[in-house]
């Protein structure tokens, strides 16, 4: 990560809104109601589907403030290497000027390099307490996710 840059606090909530875990991030670019951080994965090793999230891989997280979603490009650690894209859907994050937290409402997309994805946790996920309009919601955005990945119209070019 870049020296001097402005740190965040990325604080991820389960559906209930207890945190989870949290981690700083350098603050890439902020606009729109939208913050894309830079984060460095610091725990052990692990799988998700086909992928395996190491210690010192990094990512572009992107979060917003009006979508019901956040988007995770992920390389292998230290490399320019994409290893997956991966995609949370979640009630719109809340900023702060130090923090950014999001609550996860456990459905996810995995999006391989070779385009293939693999939609997880849809048992956890109808195992949530939702009303029908936050579950018509998660529904829609992850529409709206699988549009953008065959739009190739994913929001992670720094700048």
């Amino acid at each position: 990560m870049k020296a001097g840059a402005r740190m965040v606090q990325v604080n991820k909530l389960n559906a209930q809104g207890k945190l989870v875990f949290t981690y700083p991030a350098r603050l890439v670019r902020e606009q729109d109601g939208a913050r894309l951080v830079e984060g460095i994965f610091n725990i052990e090793s692990v799988a998700v589907g086909k992928l395996h999230f190491r210690r010192g891989d990094h990512a572009l997280e992107w979060y917003s403030e009006r979508h019901w979603y956040n988007l995770l490009q992920v390389y292998e650690q230290d490399s320019g290497q994409v290893k997956a894209w991966y995609c949370n859907i979640s009630l719109p994050a809340i900023f702060s000027r130090s923090d950014i937290r999001w609550r996860d409402l456990a459905l996810d997309l995995l999006v391989y390099p070779d385009g293939s994805m693999e939609l997880l946790d849809q048992d956890e996920f109808a195992e949530l307490e939702l009303d029908w309009q936050t579950r018509t919601e998660c529904w829609r955005a992850l529409k709206e996710v699988i549009r953008l990945f065959k739009e190739n119209s994913l929001p992670f070019q720094e700048g």
